[in-house]
């Protein structure tokens, strides 16, 4: 009995003992015959960029510029007296040659103030011509005078002699005193008519200076009753129509000369004084207008700068350019983008704007790594009809910069790099 239950608490102890010892033996030989893994190498991330050698040349910036098309000659015709318009030849838009027709008044509004004009010029003409006269006869009639004046003064010398010798009487030379004070009279106003006489003469010039003046503004207002283009033009405006009257100084029709066409653009302030001394220095600058001519593609047209104005602002001074032939369909108000070239730079680098980095730093490629250059932007340039920035850089020619913008670039960085 002792015996059997000894049996049984023995079988019960070894039983887990050899279960336990089982598991470590499997564990054992499973971690033995484990196949081992080579170690997990950690390998930097390569970006792929695009770059361009850095090409040192003697470059002109460019300036965007905004302006709008204006005509220096616009020319607003008014009516020079009241009067019925007669005909009306133009329309607006219209393209004219010099000496076509434009706007003509009625003839009898023009032609009556034109015969009044020539009517009173010969009257005051025949004034001048009597007074001329009358003038010449008062002379005689003061020399006649005088002469008389003079015979009057020897009798009084006479009767006085004969007086001391008794033979004549003291009323007789009263009687002589009488008459030659009464000659005096006559000669006073007789010189006095001559001097009226001068005083007319200019009085009646006067008129006809004004009679002919009169003439002259209605033979004038003929002329400009008639209306024809000075020159080769564009109507802007018509202001009248066939039978409507018209008071004096009323506009009839605008128009302007063709090729009086400039463009007014504001010019910032940090290149105004470089264009200011290349006008001084007699240096053309030109801007390129872009035009678009749909299937054929588009071209640049060029446009000189002629002059800048002569008041400023905070924002710039106004900047004007003459459009050539080329651009000879534009409109007074017309709006147009341009690119102004400037003075030539020496030792730039052109470089599109995805290679720049904030203001001044982009980042070139040495042993297959990115580092960063501080630069200087000096302006624009166009580059396969993009705006590219022209930098003053401090590496050397031929450097590689990279042109693809990471977010992530920093110095370092590793990059795989294809030239563009």
């Amino acid at each position: 009995m002792i015996v059997s239950t000894f049996k049984t608490r023995f079988r019960s102890v070894l039983i887990p003992i050899i279960i336990i010892v089982a598991a470590i033996v499997i564990f054992v030989f499973l971690k033995s015959s484990k196949v081992e893994q080579p170690p997990v190498q950690i390998k930097e991330k390569v970006w792929m960029v695009e770059t361009i050698p850095a090409r040192f040349e003697s470059l002109s910036p460019v300036q965007n510029l905004y302006g709008k098309v204006e005509s220096f000659s616009m020319v607003d015709a008014a009516a020079p007296i009241s009067g019925v318009i007669e005909n009306v030849w133009v329309k607006e838009g219209q393209s004219v040659k010099q000496g076509d027709a434009l706007v003509s008044m009625n003839l009898s509004d023009l032609d009556i103030p034109l015969q009044q004009a020539k009517a009173d010029v010969a009257d005051a003409s025949a004034q001048v011509r009597l007074q001329k006269l009358a003038y010449e006869a008062n002379q005689q009639r003061l020399l006649f005078e005088k002469k008389v004046l003079k015979l009057k003064r020897v009798k009084q010398e006479r009767t006085q002699q004969l007086i001391t010798k008794d033979l004549a009487s003291r009323t007789d030379l009263d009687t002589v005193k009488e008459a030659l004070v009464k000659q005096e009279y006559v000669v006073v106003g007789a010189q006095l008519a001559v001097e009226e006489n001068q005083l007319k003469a200019t009085q009646n010039e006067s008129r006809l200076a004004k009679a002919k003046a009169v003439l002259r503004q209605a033979t004038l207002n003929m002329q400009r009753g008639q209306l024809v283009a000075p020159y080769d033009a564009r109507i802007a405006k018509v202001s009248v129509s066939e039978g409507s009257r018209v008071n004096a100084g009323m506009s009839m029709v605008s128009f302007y000369g063709v090729s009086s066409l400039v463009l007014r653009t504001k010019l910032p302030v940090m290149v105004q004084s470089e264009v200011q001394q290349a006008l001084d220095s007699n240096i053309t600058l030109q801007a390129f207008y872009t035009q678009h001519n749909g299937a054929s593609g588009q071209r640049s047209i060029p446009l000189s700068l002629t002059r800048l104005a002569g008041e400023s602002t905070t924002s710039g001074i106004d900047a004007f350019f003459r459009l050539p032939p080329a651009l000879s369909n534009a409109r007074p108000g017309d709006l147009m983008e341009v690119s102004l070239q400037g003075v030539p730079i020496d030792n730039v680098v052109a470089i599109p704007y995805s290679a720049l980095y904030g203001q001044n730093q982009v980042y070139i490629i040495r042993e297959g790594r990115l580092v960063s250059e501080h630069v200087k932007v000096v302006g624009d340039v166009l580059r396969h009809d993009e705006l590219w920035a022209l930098i003053l850089p401090k590496f050397a020619a031929n450097t590689k910069i990279n042109i693809t913008h990471l977010p992530n670039a920093v110095s370092g960085l590793k990059v795989s790099e294809g030239v563009q």
